[in-house]
């Protein structure tokens, strides 16, 4: 279920209602942890490298909602930062290391996180890389904001290849 095709580490992918069983099952070596700005952050063993990011699930910033926000309000929403720390993340798992990605649900973020990861590494197949996170996480809804931000940083089409998929 955690193997991926040619990722040179496994993948895991979950929410957090099964985040302590997954953890203890699954025994990550590196962890994305992303919950919302109001949560307080959780506590993990220190032997494992984790990247804790906190933002809200929202899908778009158009309109009014997205005019009024200050520059400290859209960091509590998906952002390029966001974005970047996750692929620069993604580029120190070494061979053989075991990724687990957690957000509240184990649906949008998460599965945005792992679809850009998997494009980092096989970049040009972004198809195959939605299709191997939907083999993880059936119920993917993968976060729309930070795959176009991804899409930026990376030069792919992953938001073209989610609304064509």
């Amino acid at each position: 279920m955690e193997r991926t095709a040619r990722l040179p580490f496994r993948l895991s992918i979950c929410g957090i209602d099964d985040l302590s069983s997954r953890m203890d099952r699954f025994e990550p070596s590196h962890l994305i942890s992303i919950q919302d700005p109001c949560d307080d952050p959780l506590d993990f063993d220190p032997a494992i490298s984790v990247l804790r990011l906190q933002f809200w699930d929202t899908h778009a910033l158009t309109g009014v909602v997205g005019q009024m926000l200050s520059r400290q309000d859209r960091c509590d929403y998906p952002n390029l930062d966001h974005a970047q720390a996750i692929l620069a993340f993604g580029r120190e798992i070494p061979r053989g290391g075991r990724l687990l990605i957690h957000c509240w649900a184990g649906v949008s973020r998460s599965t945005a996180s792992a679809i850009m990861l998997i494009c980092q590494h096989h970049g040009g197949n972004e198809r195959h890389a939605i299709q191997l996170v939907r083999a993880l996480r059936p119920q993917a809804q993968p976060n729309r904001m930070l795959l176009g931000f991804a899409d930026r940083i990376l030069g792919t089409r992953m938001l073209s290849c989610l609304d064509g998929a």
